[in-house]
């Protein structure tokens, strides 16, 4: 789920005129941003899951995608 966060941020990124060349503005930022945070997370996921930890993993996978949620509402306002 993570990772399909991280894409739909970098595509999002994309189609508001990212990668033109120009100045990056706030908005895309923004997605950058997200998706530089889900790829993290999920990183962190993975790591968890190497080491045999699934309770965590679950448990921060869950977290990180409320965490990005909350940041989104929080950046709408």
């Amino acid at each position: 789920m993570l990772l399909v966060i991280a894409m739909r941020s970098i595509l999002e990124f994309f189609r508001i005129g990212g990668a033109t060349g120009t100045p990056l503005s706030a908005n895309q930022l923004f997605y950058i941003e997200g998706a530089f945070a889900a790829v993290s997370a999920a990183l962190a996921v993975l790591v968890l899951h190497a080491f045999g930890r699934h309770g965590w993993a679950t448990l921060s996978s869950v977290m990180a995608i409320i965490a990005l949620l909350a940041w989104k509402i929080a950046a709408i306002r």
